[in-house]
């Protein structure tokens, strides 16, 4: 039986030597780059042929686990047909090990079920025999899945590091079956299928191969950090199925596998460094929301920025305005949870950025909208969101005397939007429309447009 793989620091770390042999490391690893171009795909069929033909777990035996490691080192030398090769071999026995975790369920069952009905001393050794060989398979089970993983999602990053445009010297192809092999490498399309595996893997029972509800934090470390590194990468972000499958791997490890505290510090730090990210992240962290019906990633965000001093936001005014766009997006998406949790924000109200009183008029703006819209339920909580939505209506008028022209500007502009919606009630048009007339002179457009909209 092959020794644990435990995930690296990095791809080169698996060189590593280990005394112990407690876990799998390369022994033999080849000099891909020392190959000719027809030993190089002699060597790639090989690797595929091995991977077909033996069992889904070979990838752990020794031989096999360097022979691809070797590959997946050198995979940007390697030509299109050879890559070709190598990632549809680890894809789809990734893919046809997935559904045989159930079968694990079936083995141990049997198992248990021999042990509580034999008695006689024979049975017993042969009972643990079986228990022996079903916990071996579980664990070769185990190792297989997280080598897959491993390997397929550094073939992204290390396909994603060679075709960005600095990298990308593709040489002149001569032959016509070189053009087809070429043609054939759709990277692309490749991607987007490993990463919605990877996604797919998430979402089956992995208590079956890891032994408790939530994998070891070492798996999940490595999924959920590598699927924020190329959150970084916004020409990524641009194919919609890859994003999507980044998404439902972000929002599966955080909400499913409550790998929370870490997820929402990985994503205020990409929500601070890089604007592009800010509608990407609403939307992973709204479908995690509605594919689990729970809003704890949504929830523990607000809190942090909430908990946040406000001071801060004075001096990184790009955090500030993307924070405050992303909380407008997720009360766009969530308006009901946002709603609920709208106290913990309140207090930026008070803060110097204006900027971030911008953006909290813009999510009032959105919850007075989507929030309350919902005619069932009983009295009392009909009466509660009353009461509440009659409140932040109440926090807009006050911000129309705010002290900044901006926040002025943007309060006005909400008012505006509310009153397309038809979402102010008649007794409230006489102070909104004194307002609008009180700040007319200072000839914002955004304040005659608020008069001209009065019913």
């Amino acid at each position: 039986m092959a020794p644990n793989f435990i995930f690296p620091q990095n791809l080169n770390s698996l060189e590593e030597e280990d005394p112990d042999y407690t876990r799998l490391t390369v022994q033999h690893a080849s000099a891909i780059s020392s190959l000719r171009s027809s030993e190089l795909e002699e060597f790639v069929k090989g690797v595929s042929f091995d991977l077909s033909d033996k069992e889904l777990f070979c990838i752990e035996e020794q031989e096999i686990f360097d022979r691809v490691y070797s590959l997946v080192k050198g995979f940007a030398s390697l030509t299109p047909g050879c890559k070709l090769n190598l990632v549809e071999s680890l894809r789809s026995n990734l893919s046809v090990l997935l559904p045989n975790v159930d079968s694990l369920s079936r083995l141990r069952g049997s198992v248990s079920s021999r042990n509580g009905n034999d008695s006689d001393e024979q049975d017993e050794t042969s009972e643990v025999c079986d228990g022996s060989s079903t916990l071996d398979r579980v664990a070769s089970h185990r190792n297989a899945f997280k080598i897959y993983t491993f390997f397929l999602i550094h073939i992204v990053l290390i396909e994603e590091s060679s075709s960005s445009p600095i990298n990308n010297n593709t040489k002149a192809v001569a032959s016509s079956r070189k053009k087809y092999l070429v043609n054939s490498w759709n990277w692309e399309s490749q991607r987007s299928r490993i990463l919605n595996l990877i996604a797919n893997s998430l979402e089956i029972n992995l208590s079956l191969l890891f032994g408790s509800s939530n994998p070891d934090e070492n798996y999940l470390s490595f999924i959920a950090k590598n699927a924020f590194l190329m959150f970084e990468n916004a020409a990524l972000l641009k194919d919609s199925d890859t994003k999507d499958a980044l998404c439902r791997v972000i929002g599966t490890c955080a909400t499913k596998y409550h790998y929370i505290a870490q997820s929402c510090a990985s994503i205020l730090h990409l929500i601070h460094k890089y604007d592009f990210v800010v509608i990407h992240l609403a939307d992973a962290v709204a479908a995690a929301e509605k594919r689990y019906a729970d809003g704890s990633v949504a929830t523990s965000l607000i809190r942090e920025i909430g908990r946040t001093n406000p001071k801060a936001y004075v001096k990184d005014t790009v955090g500030a305005e993307n924070i405050g766009r992303f909380l407008v997006e997720l009360a766009d998406r969530l308006p009901k949870l946002i709603s609920t949790n709208i106290g913990l924000l309140i207090p930026h109200f008070g803060g110097e950025s204006y900027k971030m009183r911008n953006a909290l008029v813009g999510v009032l703006g959105k919850l007075v909208v989507k929030a309350f819209n919902d005619v069932e339920g009983e009295v009392n909580s009909k009466s509660i969101r009353l009461r509440t939505k009659q409140a932040m209506l109440e926090i807009l008028l006050e911000r129309c005397r705010d002290v900044s022209a901006y926040t002025r500007s943007r309060v006005l502009q909400v008012w505006a939007e509310l009153c397309e919606e038809h979402s102010v009630s008649i007794g409230l048009w006489n102070e909104v429309a004194a307002v609008a007339a009180g700040s007319i002179t200072l000839l914002d457009p955004n304040f005659e447009l608020l008069l001209l909209r009065q019913p």
